[in-house]
Formats: C-alpha cells, sequence, structure tokens
C-alpha cells in the first residue's frame, strides 16, 4: 500500500478565483504542511485548501511534496538531512508561509507501544517521542524566527471493529500492527493516545509559537455511531452529541469515518470527509483568526447588529433575500475606535452561511451600505436602516465557498469605501441583494465568537505608487511581524535602494544591508511600509514591528 501511495501527486495546485473581470484572487501560500501518513492523505486530499475556502480564505493555500509527507514517516525521519533541506528551502522558496502544520508522532506511539507495557514503560516512550517532536520543531523554528507550528495530532482509530467485523482476518492491511500491539481494545488505544496527546500539550503551553487543538473525539461528534458498534461496548450515539474534546474514549471513531478501500475499511487514516472535518476544527479555533491582517472585528453581539426589511421588519437574525414579497438586509456593527487612525489597504466583511430557504441569493451583485457612525437615530438596527442614506455604497468581490450551510463567503469591499472605515466612530454595513427574487438565506449571528461576522483590516494605502510600481517584482519581506532583523527578497531586478514610511507617510530613514536585511530595532511598534527601488521600478510591501 505505500508504494500506491507513493504513486499518487499531490503538489497542491495555485487556483485563481474569478467572478468577473474586476474580482479576480491568486492564492497565495500561508500553509507548509509537513508529516507522516496524515499529512500525506491530507494532501492528497487536498484538505487544507477546502478547508480555508469553506472559511473564506480562498485567497490562502497549502504547500507540500512527497518528501516532507511521507507515509508511514516517524519523528526521527524529519531530524535526516533529506526532510530537513526540503523544509527549508520551501520555507525560504516562499517566506508567505505563515504557519508548518505538522503531523508526526502517531507511527512512533502505534509501531513502539505494546498492551503489556508498564506504565513506566508507556512513560518512557511517551517522552522519548515528544523529546523527537520537540527537536524536530526547534529545527524548524532555525529555518523561519516567529514561523508558528501546529501540531495537529490524531483522533481515535479503529482497530478492533474494523478488523474483527472485516472478514479478512489475519490478512487485513492493518493486522500486523494490531498484532503487534497485542491486540489492545479500543479504550486501551484511546488511552495511551490521549497520555501522548497530554504530554504533547503541556509542551505546546511553554512554546507560543506552538499550537496543539487536541479533540480526540472529534468523528465520534460529526459523524455519530447511527449502527451498533460491533464490539464492546457496543450501542449507538447521534452525531453531535458526544462532549467534545475527548468524546467517548471506550469508542473508536466510527467505521463511517474512516477510508474505505471498497473490501475494507482503514484503521488509522479518515476519509476525506473525516480529514476536512479535523482541518475545519482546526480553522475554527486557529487558522480563520490567524490568517486575519492587521485587525479583526467581531460584529457586535447586541441589538446592534441584525436584519431590516423592505416592509419595516427588525429581527436580531441575519437574513439576506426575498420571502413572500418582503426583501430583507443584513446589517452589521463594528466597534472601529480601536483601529489605528490611518488608512487602509484592503477591508474585507465574512459571513458564515447558516440557512437557505427558497434560491441563494449570495451572488456577485450584493450591495453594501457604509456608515461612518449611525445610520439611523441609534447604533441599534432600525426600521429606517433599510433606506438610510450610507456615506458610501458599492459592490463588493465575492469569494469563499457560496455551496452550503455552515461555510463561511468572504466580500472584499471596493476601495471607495475606505475613508468611512475610520476610528473616530462605530461603523455600520447594510448588506443587500436589491431586485432578487425567491430565497432568504440566514448568516450567523454574532452569540459564537467563533461564528460570529467578522470585519477584516489591512492597514496600508490601497495603492503605492500604481504608475511607478513595478507590478511583476514579487517583493517578500519575513519575518513579519518582526523584531528586529528584517529579511528581504525581491524575485527579479537588483536592489538599489529602500525606504520605510509610516502609515501616515512619514518617511524613515533605513539601509540595507549586504545580506539584504534591514534593521527595525529603533522603530516603535506598529505598521510600517517598506519601499524597494530597483531598476525596474518600484515596489513596496507592509509590515508590522512587535
Amino acid at each position: 500500500m505505500k508504494k500506491l501511495l507513493r504513486f499518487l501527486s499531490f503538489l497542491s495546485i495555485i487556483t485563481t478565483h474569478q467572478l468577473s473581470a474586476q474580482c479576480t484572487e491568486k492564492a497565495e501560500p500561508k500553509v507548509l504542511l509537513v508529516g507522516d501518513s496524515w499529512a500525506f492523505f491530507m494532501g492528497v486530499d487536498q484538505t487544507i485548501n477546502n478547508a480555508l475556502k469553506n472559511w473564506g480564505h480562498s485567497n490562502y493555500r497549502f504547500l507540500t511534496n512527497s518528501v516532507i509527507a511521507e507515509n508511514g514517516a516517524q519523528t526521527d525521519d524529519f531530524l535526516k538531512k533529506e526532510k530537513l533541506d526540503s523544509i527549508k528551502s520551501m520555507l525560504q522558496a516562499n517566506p508567505s508561509i505563515e504557519v508548518v502544520h505538522l503531523s508526526i508522532g502517531g507511527n512512533d506511539v502505534l509501531g513502539d507501544w505494546r498492551k503489556s507495557f508498564t506504565i513506566a514503560q508507556r512513560d518512557t516512550l511517551a517522552a522519548q517521542v515528544s523529546r523527537r517532536l520537540q527537536l524536530v520543531i526547534d529545527t524548524i523554528k532555525t529555518f523561519r524566527p516567529g514561523i508558528r507550528i501546529l501540531w495537529g495530532g490524531y483522533v481515535y482509530t479503529n482497530f478492533e471493529e474494523v478488523i474483527t467485523q472485516s472478514g479478512l482476518g489475519s490478512n487485513h492491511p492493518f493486522y500486523s500492527t494490531w498484532q503487534k500491539m497485542e491486540f489492545p481494545s479500543n479504550a486501551e488505544m484511546n488511552t495511551v493516545l490521549n497520555y501522548f496527546s497530554d504530554l504533547i500539550e503541556a509542551y505546546t503551553f511553554t512554546d507560543p509559537q506552538v499550537d496543539f487543538i487536541k479533540v480526540p473525539g472529534l468523528m465520534q461528534y460529526t459523524f455519530g455511531q447511527t449502527t451498533a458498534l460491533g464490539v464492546a461496548p457496543g450501542g449507538t450515539y447521534a452525531a453531535y452529541t458526544v462532549p467534545l474534546p475527548l468524546g467517548d474514549p471506550a469508542y473508536p471513531s466510527p467505521k463511517t469515518s474512516m477510508r474505505d478501500y471498497l473490501f475494507t475499511k482503514d484503521c488509522f487514516h479518515l476519509a476525506p470527509q473525516g480529514y476536512l472535518d479535523m482541518i475545519e476544527y482546526h480553522t475554527q479555533k486557529f487558522y480563520h483568526k490567524l490568517l486575519m491582517d492587521d485587525l479583526y472585528l467581531l460584529s457586535q453581539n447586541s441589538t446592534q447588529t441584525g436584519s431590516v426589511s423592505s416592509s419595516g421588519a427588525v429581527s436580531p437574525n441575519l437574513y439576506l433575500g426575498e420571502s413572500s414579497g418582503e426583501s430583507f438586509a443584513t446589517e452589521l456593527t463594528f466597534n472601529t475606535t480601536t483601529m489605528l487612525d490611518t488608512t487602509l489597504a484592503k477591508a474585507s466583511i465574512f459571513l458564515r452561511r447558516e440557512a437557505l430557504t427558497g434560491t441563494n441569493p449570495i451572488s456577485g451583485s450584493l450591495q453594501v451600505k457604509v456608515k461612518n457612525g449611525i445610520l439611523g437615530a441609534a447604533l441599534d438596527v432600525e426600521a429606517v436602516d433599510y433606506s438610510a442614506t450610507g456615506d458610501g455604497s458599492g459592490n463588493p468581490c465575492l469569494y469563499g465557498a457560496n455551496t452550503g450551510d455552515k461555510k463561511w463567503i468572504r466580500l472584499d469591499l471596493p476601495v471607495s469605501m475606505f475613508q468611512y472605515i475610520k476610528k473616530n466612530a462605530p461603523t455600520q454595513f447594510v448588506i443587500s441583494a436589491s431586485g432578487f427574487t425567491g430565497g432568504k438565506v440566514t448568516f450567523s449571528n454574532a452569540s459564537d465568537p467563533d461564528y460570529a461576522p467578522v470585519l477584516n483590516l489591512k492597514y496600508g494605502t490601497p495603492t503605492v505608487g500604481i504608475n511607478e510600481v513595478n507590478q511583476s517584482a514579487k517583493l517578500s519581506v519575513y519575518p513579519n511581524p518582526v523584531h528586529d532583523i528584517l529579511n528581504v527578497q525581491i524575485a527579479e531586478g537588483e536592489i538599489l535602494q529602500v525606504g520605510i514610511t509610516d502609515l501616515l507617510g512619514k518617511a524613515i530613514p533605513a539601509s540595507l544591508s549586504a545580506q539584504n536585511t534591514v534593521n527595525t530595532a529603533a522603530l516603535a511598534p506598529g505598521a510600517y511600509i517598506l519601499n524597494v527601488t530597483t531598476k525596474a521600478g518600484k515596489v513596496a510591501q507592509r509590515f508590522i514591528k512587535q
């Protein structure tokens, strides 16, 4: 099976999404996928790309290759030169990558643990694997100081039920693995995996660059045990009923969540939907907010967010579209008084679809109205807000996933609106589908911060001397955010001069070293623009000084 899996090619594809001539985006690499067979299958399934799109981040993607995501790999394999060199070169070639998604350790535990182990033997094994994992992480951190690392962890396996119910006996592809572990029950395997996960979790608490989203019971939660479990303790349970993160350690992950080989199920690897559920949960708890720009704001969880209709109805629910002759618009209020007093390079609104009745009103022709301050008499959603005049309006560019409930869209706002998003007052938006009939969508409100509407802001200028900028030049600066030394990398052209300006346009002296670095130690914390002059023209890039 290993040779068959190696045969598959899974280099992620650069995708371009286009709704009209004015609305295009090219996905930028943000995640490097590294690890064992779990990383391999997620690469094959394009799991991270699909999850990011489902959460509105279709402008970002993952990278991997067959060296750094290898079926059967263990922690010590990632201390070898070939893999380390590949990780290093991919990070150097793609300075936009912000996260290494790391999936290793499972093969070490399952490969070396035995049911007959004493507690001392178990502890020794777990400590050895943990030390190797930490060494891999520390080495990756030397390649890109400041890089974030997410250890993906694992969910419960299903050896006992799958193998005993398969009818294949010792011919099952995973029988020898289970035999080597001395045929442990689901509960016994889950206990040792949870112990190892707890050990890694404790380590991540000590390192702000390393994260771990522990959720071993996730497949139990999202799939449920819809038919009676074929081994002890038997029984069924409905989806979304077991408590997270641990679920019920007496049960395995349901067979329906395991990878299907037609003649049998996998015991350790998940079906495409299982991996997607896992990475979407990681996105909910980690990626969604991490991939936001300089400032993200959640809509107000109060009477200041809701919907208004053409008949004057006001609701705390976020409706958009038309039903029975009544048109609905979503109104959002964001406390922009916390933003810097500066201009914006980008502004986006993220919305999660909860439900749809009739035809989907979400299209590339949505309209957005913006108000610096109050649309009506108060910040509360009022009937008058439906027809009130805003400071500006326009058609946003629509991205993300517009294909089902629990998926997110992203509305990139027109540049003409940026001037009305300021810190002097809260900002209100009304999103409508004027002229649409036949359907109404409901968005998630702000009651759950994980699903609340988001206003994402990027500081800077929408254009940086566009007539003078060499648009083909690709400038990268890293680490970003930076503490002291900023590395400058440009795809083409010799760098002649560098300069720094703050977001108010004030010039700050800067010089480039022979190693193409800029020392930012003297800068106050905040956002800046690095301006680079080459023989081919000028190009600029925003960076954050910590």
